[in-house]
């Protein structure tokens, strides 16, 4: 077999943290910051995983190992100022690492402040296309306390300039954290509906994955397995949260999630994000992105969404969009946006804004513009 890279400069690659999974992983955190050389760890959360407990019950798993600084102000839909007081704390409590416990939002913070650890200025300096060059940040673990962004293994964050304004995103293989830890019992205290919309945000990550034009190695195969682990644990995991089979399951679905993020998303993103000024949960924008855009991807790559059917376990009658969208009704979730209550402005600015996106630079179908406007239109039932 010819393994020969034609073009080395486009070759593609790999990045993981060392990963540890399963109930109790927890109490590996101590000799993981030790193998790190981490004495002074600034813990990144938010107030709701402090309510939870869970961010003292990671503070006693560090022991004798770690004397922790907390931060606790990350938003649910993080801020640049999140990451610049994040960043602050860190320099004057000369803390030596990061430890990132929560779900995607508190993840890509903590990303983004480890990397201002070791290069200095804003935020601002580094987000969307043209950020400063860099290279690795202060040594990051990521517990996530959700089963959804699989920002723990991913080389991206996402973060909002302001309230009102969609995030800006910067992608970077010294954004992928040094260690990642899955421990479902970290999990049980998110509430169904949360549960439901991380677990559909899962799905969309490794459906996107998996139609991208770009692949990494084993990527495709692992994305396949994330989207058979949804179909398999989802609907256990939201209909009962002690169900630890179902927690774990739905972990490793997040991370291959964040794994497939590293070859691109499509439109469903496109859309999701273009639609993320109103403070909706991303989870579901996503799910919504997927019913809004799959038959249209379905028409220009259906073998990829033929094998997707068959790892999510559809039967021949249905679409892969018809799929998700039972499967979101069933948990509860609107599956349009007009079902979630989106109000448009101007629906002709939404679709330029979505074909501009840079979630299409990777898809098997691109939409242009009057295509999405037509998507949109449908899912709004607007005419």
């Amino acid at each position: 077999m010819n393994t020969t890279v034609q073009n080395p400069a486009r070759a593609c690659a790999l990045f993981l943290p060392r990963t540890l999974s399963g109930a109790g992983s927890i109490a590996s955190l101590a000799s993981e910051l030790h193998d790190l050389g981490v004495t002074r760890p600034l813990l990144v959360t938010d107030r709701g995983v402090v309510a939870a407990g869970l961010a003292a019950k990671t503070v006693a798993a560090c022991a004798e190992a770690a004397s922790v600084v907390m931060f606790d102000s990350v938003t649910e839909n993080p801020l640049f100022a999140d990451v610049d007081n994040g960043a602050a704390l860190y320099a004057r409590e000369r803390c030596d690492g990061v430890i990132a416990l929560g779900g995607g939002s508190v993840i890509d913070t903590a990303k983004v402040i480890a990397l201002l650890a070791t290069h200095g200025g804003s935020v601002a300096d580094y987000m969307g296309p043209g950020g400063a060059a860099h290279d690795a940040g202060a040594p990051l673990i990521a517990i996530p306390t959700t089963a959804g962004t699989g920002s723990e293994a991913s080389p991206s964050a996402g973060i909002h300039p302001d309230a009102v304004t969609a995030s800006v995103g910067i992608s970077s293989r010294y954004l992928v954290p040094g260690v990642a830890i899955l421990d479902p019992n970290l999990t049980r205290s998110l509430p169904p509906r949360l549960t439901a919309a991380t677990g559909i945000d899962a799905l969309s990550h490794c459906i996107e994955g998996y139609l991208s034009s770009r692949s990494i190695p084993l990527g495709k195969a692992i994305a396949l397995d994330g989207i058979a682990h949804v179909a398999a644990y989802l609907r256990r995991a939201v209909s009962d949260g002690d169900d630890t089979a179902a927690r774990a399951g739905m972990s490793l679905a997040a991370y291959a999630g964040g794994v497939a993020i590293g070859m691109g998303l499509g439109p469903a993103h496109a859309v999701a994000l273009t639609c993320s000024d109103q403070g909706f949960h991303h989870g579901v924008l996503s799910g919504i992105g997927l019913v809004t855009t799959l038959e249209f991807t379905a028409e220009g790559a259906p073998e990829q969404v033929a094998q997707i059917s068959s790892a999510f376990g559809l039967r021949s009658s249905m679409s892969l969009a018809q799929g998700v969208a039972a499967l979101m009704h069933e948990l509860g979730l609107p599956t349009t946006l007009a079902e979630l209550g989106y109000a448009p402005g101007d629906l002709k600015a939404l679709a330029r804004a979505a074909h501009a996106s840079h979630f299409n630079q990777f898809a098997p179908v691109r939409p242009d513009e009057p295509e999405y406007l037509r998507l949109l239109q449908k899912s709004l039932n607007a005419s």
